[in-house]
């Protein structure tokens, strides 16, 4: 039993699949990685709220 090799068309759509596939996990990696990033600012924010609550009255700390 022998394999048909693939034709031209076949090996498109096998391309495009695997390239629809990178792309997808490279937008999965960039939302990831905007996700940590407003986390971290956000904590940069807070965190010094937090620890001495004047800080929030003073807008100079803040700027």
């Amino acid at each position: 039993m022998t394999l048909a090799t693939p034709d031209a068309t076949e090996i498109a759509a096998r391309r495009k699949h695997v390239a629809k596939r990178l792309n997808e996990h490279l937008k999965l990696l960039a939302a990831y990685v905007n996700a940590m990033a407003i986390a971290v600012a956000g904590a940069a924010i807070i965190i010094p709220m937090v620890n001495t609550p004047d800080a929030a009255l003073d807008r100079s700390r803040l700027s």
